[in-house]
């Protein structure tokens, strides 16, 4: 396609475009970056990592997915809040956040995953009728994937097969529907104190 920009080749998931990008920036310093904002240490400076090609479970990505939304600041997963016996709370979990990007990059993110639901791979978001500002990024290798998130929600959604067979079916068709249905629920409900 010639020369694209950056949105262009993020929101329309044009992988020669996004290889020639992070070569130019450099695969050492997306591992670094990948790395402060908590994706795992199993990814490598090589051109599979401008793709996401490295393994990752879905929880590690909603980690990291939290730092576009919060001004750069990753909370970390927590599977558990408090424990509670009738009404004496014994156990209460610790906030991890941490700052891991400069919110002006969060922003920018933020801001080009945006145009991935509106006008992008991931418009089967809107076309299923989920119509809260959001953002998010569709995936697709042996397995699809939808990571988007609203201004207090991330959610990610995996559709693949655990021995790892190809599923031959991109992330927008399969991962980004459920998601869509997903968040038209869970936004709905009220909120829970913090």
């Amino acid at each position: 396609m010639g020369h694209v920009t950056v949105r262009d080749a993020l929101t329309n998931s044009l992988n020669v475009a996004t290889v020639e990008g992070r070569g130019m920036i450099g695969y050492g310093r997306v591992v670094q970056i990948a790395r402060q904002m908590g994706l795992g240490n199993n990814i490598r400076a090589t051109p599979a990592v401008a793709l996401g090609a490295y393994e990752m479970t879905p929880v590690d990505v909603a980690a990291g997915y939290t730092a576009f939304g919060q001004g750069g600041v990753r909370a970390e997963p927590q599977f558990l809040r408090e424990m509670v016996s009738s009404n004496e709370q014994f156990w209460k979990a610790r906030a991890g956040n941490a700052q891991v990007l400069d919110p002006r990059v969060a922003y920018l993110v933020t801001n080009l995953l945006k145009d991935v639901l509106n006008k992008g791979t991931g418009a089967t978001v809107r076309a299923k009728g989920f119509t809260l500002p959001a953002a998010g990024k569709t995936g697709t290798s042996r397995d699809g994937w939808f990571a988007g998130f609203t201004s207090n929600l991330v959610t990610v959604i995996w559709i693949g097969f655990d021995d790892n067979r190809d599923l031959g079916l991109a992330g927008g068709a399969t991962a980004a529907p459920v998601w869509a249905e997903f968040m038209k629920k869970a936004t709905t409900l009220p909120a829970t104190k913090q």
